[in-house]
């Protein structure tokens, strides 16, 4: 497939850009998005972030905020389906193909002609398998996987000493059915027995847990008051 133009599709965690969609509440989004809003963040992961704010049209070309991030920050309502009509613009070839039983490898191959290959292909597909999940109406195929790290001469990486083998998650015993698609999504995510997370990626799932939360269990009760996000609390990668 011949690659496109423009930036690549985004590539960083897909809770990095819910958790900084939350964030915003409080004050609405800035003018633009740029390295003096993003101070927490490396410089390698503010370029990253930037590029796909700009693929995905949130931003334009000098980080000036557009309506589909406003759209984002001030419908938390309509988040999940706001995420599903990005991923159709942005990923029609995807979108398409997860309709049917496509492989990883045709995945792989539409990625290709997003721009982007290798480990960089793996982050973006990762990406774009959360957030259609965080969507919930979105077509997955059940082959499509996030693509494993390979070394340079294409063998697998083995994986750390410390992941232990898990049990298989099984309807009777693991996420319950019935459940709000986007809260499914995030709770596949949780680590495997043995695993674990980074300090910035525990506090990433608690930001994006809460914000899905708001809109999958919502608080009938009036006299409740939501816990607010800490102000300290890194939502980067």
């Amino acid at each position: 497939m011949e690659a496109q133009t423009g930036p690549p599709p985004p590539y960083f965690a897909f809770r990095t850009l819910t958790n900084m969609i939350v964030k915003m509440e409080e004050h609405g989004p800035p003018n633009r998005v740029d390295r003096y809003f993003l101070t927490g963040m490396s410089g390698a992961g503010q370029t990253q972030f930037i590029a796909g704010l700009k693929s995905l049209g949130l931003i334009d070309q000098d980080g000036a905020v557009q309506p589909k991030l406003v759209e984002l920050v001030n419908q938390p309502d309509d988040r999940p389906g706001l995420i599903g009509e990005l991923l159709r613009e942005r990923y029609p070839e995807a979108v398409k193909l997860g309709e049917g039983n496509a492989t990883t490898g045709e995945l792989l191959e539409v990625f290709a002609g997003y721009g982007v290959q290798g480990d960089t292909a793996r982050k973006a597909i990762a990406f774009y398998l959360q957030a259609a999940k965080y969507a919930g109406d979105i077509p997955l195929s059940p082959s499509f996987k996030t693509p494993s790290v390979r070394s340079p001469g294409g063998a697998k990486k083995p994986r750390s000493k410390s992941a232990k083998p898990t049990a298989v998650i099984t309807p009777s015993g693991g996420i319950p059915s019935g459940l709000h698609p986007a809260l499914a999504g995030l709770l596949g995510d949780i680590p495997k027995r043995g695993e674990s997370w980074t300090k910035a990626e525990h506090g990433d799932f608690k930001a994006a847990f809460d914000a899905v939360l708001k809109i999958a269990a919502p608080i009938t009760d009036p006299d409740a008051e939501g816990e607010e996000l800490s102000e300290d609390e890194d939502w980067s990668e």
